[in-house]
């Protein structure tokens, strides 16, 4: 039987959804990093919609998670996944409907370091295994957008997706930006769970000067 006091905790413990604008003013959120990674995150749901499979409402999903991906980074930088999944948790953003919000938290957790098939493993070590199998699914999709979405921002100089080119068992892009060098090498190794979870490999190079 619980106890008063552990009702208590448990209703402390309670989401609090708050809108996207508090979101980004309490936790500091860098507005220019986030818009950019939401830019490109819709670019390569897009452009890749025929492999992943996410239905187009799940464009709106994606967005907001790329704008709050780096919620943590002003608490606790080193940590940032781990505290922005932790605060999104808490503070889920009020405009995802409230069985789609722990998709959001998880994904902060997702978009740093290495996601090769020991983390996704040791996921099940943690409460992510608690969410329906759709919902963990539905998460490692996004995940994948945003971690590519965040590399080709790594930089922080503008790069964007230029030229695609599909082959039968691999997609090209190129980059383009003063970035672009640096962005397309950090996009080769976010890319680990996309090919974790897709047959199609992705390559990514700086466009040839003109």
């Amino acid at each position: 039987m619980k106890t008063l006091k552990h009702k208590r905790l448990e209703k402390d413990l309670r989401p609090e959804p708050l809108p996207l604008e508090d979101l980004y003013s309490i936790y500091e959120i860098e507005r220019s990093h986030a818009d950019n990674v939401a830019r490109n995150a819709l670019k390569l749901f897009d452009i890749l919609a025929s492999i992943h499979g996410l239905k187009p409402e799940m464009r709106n999903l994606v967005e907001t998670a790329a704008l709050v991906h780096d919620i943590g980074v002003k608490t606790d930088f080193e940590n940032h996944h781990k505290t922005g999944r932790n605060i999104l948790l808490l503070h889920p953003p009020l405009e995802v409907p409230e069985r789609l919000r722990p998709v959001i938290a998880w994904t902060a957790f997702l978009h740093k370091k290495s996601a090769g098939k020991e983390k996704i493993e040791k996921l099940k070590e943690k409460n992510f295994e608690k969410m329906p199998e759709d919902l963990q699914e539905l998460t490692l999709k996004v995940a994948a957008l945003i971690r590519l979405a965040d590399a080709l921002d790594y930089s922080r100089m503008e790069s964007r997706l230029g030229k695609v080119t599909f082959g039968k068992c691999s997609i090209r892009f190129e980059l383009e930006g003063q970035g672009a060098v640096t962005d397309a090498e950090r996009m080769e190794k976010k890319g680990d769970l996309w090919h974790l979870l897709y047959n199609i490999r992705l390559e990514f190079r700086s466009s040839p000067k003109m």
